[in-house]
């Protein structure tokens, strides 16, 4: 098996996403390899991808590789053959727009509880990754709620380099805006408050947002959107795009990113050289940006530290369902919390 600068885990609309725009960069040769549970489904995504490169005349080319269980021994016999740069995680047990597609017991949990809930469910496959890649070179990009999963994972001891999402999605549609496109935007959200932002609720629950280093209100910003669905990761990816080349290359970027440096949420960052420095507006401490960021991880029912505290209408909600672990759990049995979950979504899926 060749190796490849950058590798993809999943085959969801993030993974696909990515890679299909990868396969439009021009300015190099460079491979990137797609990984999935399903042989089928990454013979697929490599198939239309390179189809798209050859269409175009870029010099990209992506390799289907397949593997039943995502496991960190299996991922560490991937990464150690394939030598990747770049590993973006794609992938979780526990889609986050399952509560937009589907009506049940478990949807109407996490939508009146908060998506902090399925915490446990996203840090599995974020685990398995990072032990993998615990002793490699290669920098790790989680896609798997980075805002609080890098943080947990910062706290086992386990490595990450960034996030996606949430930060640089608000940056985007900012920079879309009227008198936003082509300046300095800055952003300090988390997820927590993505959504609030998006369908234009209460002022306390917003993003904060510089532009040429004044402070807007966020609200001014707001793009003129619907229902939330999962088209809101084609924004994803292609925040994504220029992440990973500059990763890939060790060009500059300047970007909002949540997931770095144990901080959690997004904040405004300079990436050079695969090293990110923290690029806060004037007239803002780091202990005020990280207690918005925190205010918006209560938002989604968490306070995560040491350990993992489910608040507020979380822990309201998982004592109603009565979940084992409804006020929380040491991160030393995060594992079995996971498996209570699992549990506890399988049983409140079969209610219609």
């Amino acid at each position: 098996m060749k190796t490849a600068e950058i590798l993809v885990i999943g085959t969801g609309s993030i993974a696909r996403g990515v890679v299909y725009g990868l396969s439009h960069i021009f300015g190099g040769s460079f491979r990137v390899v797609i990984l999935g549970r399903s042989p089928a489904k990454v013979s697929e995504i490599a198939a239309i991808a390179n189809a798209r490169a050859a269409s175009v005349g870029a010099s990209v080319i992506c390799e289907p590789v397949s593997m039943a269980q995502f496991k960190a021994a299996k991922f560490s016999r991937i990464f150690r053959s394939l030598k990747p740069k770049v590993i973006l995680l794609a992938a979780s047990i526990q889609s986050p727009w399952e509560i937009t597609e589907e009506d049940n017991g478990w949807t109407r949990l996490v939508a009146q509880g908060g998506f902090g809930i399925a915490l446990p469910l996203q840090m599995a496959l974020a685990v398995e990754v990072a032990r993998a890649a615990v002793d490699l070179e290669a920098a790790v990009v989680n896609a798997c709620y980075p805002d609080c999963v890098n943080v947990v994972l910062d706290h086992l001891g386990l490595r990450t380099t960034c996030g996606l999402g949430n930060a640089a999605i608000v940056e985007a549609f900012c920079r879309s805006a009227a008198g936003a496109r082509e300046k300095d935007v800055r952003v300090l959200a988390h997820h927590g408050q993505l959504g609030p932002w998006l369908q234009g609720k209460a002022p306390g629950k917003q993003p904060r947002v510089w532009v040429r280093d004044h402070e807007v209100s966020a609200q001014e910003l707001r793009p003129n959107y619907g229902a939330i669905g999962e088209e809101l990761n084609d924004v994803t990816t292609s925040t994504a795009i220029p992440l990973l080349l500059s990763l890939l290359s060790g060009g500059t970027l300047r970007t909002s990113i949540p997931g770095v440096a144990k901080l959690p949420g997004g904040y405004p960052f300079l990436l050079r050289r695969g090293k990110f420095s923290l690029q806060l507006p004037s007239g803002i401490t780091l202990e005020e940006a990280i207690e918005h960021n925190k205010r918006g991880e209560r938002l989604d029912g968490l306070d995560v530290g040491a350990g993992v505290k489910f608040v507020g209408k979380a822990r309201k909600a998982l004592d109603a369902a009565n979940f084992e672990y409804a006020q929380g759990f040491d991160l030393s049995e995060w594992l079995l919390a996971c498996k209570h979950m699992m549990s506890l979504r399988d049983r409140l899926r079969a209610i219609r």
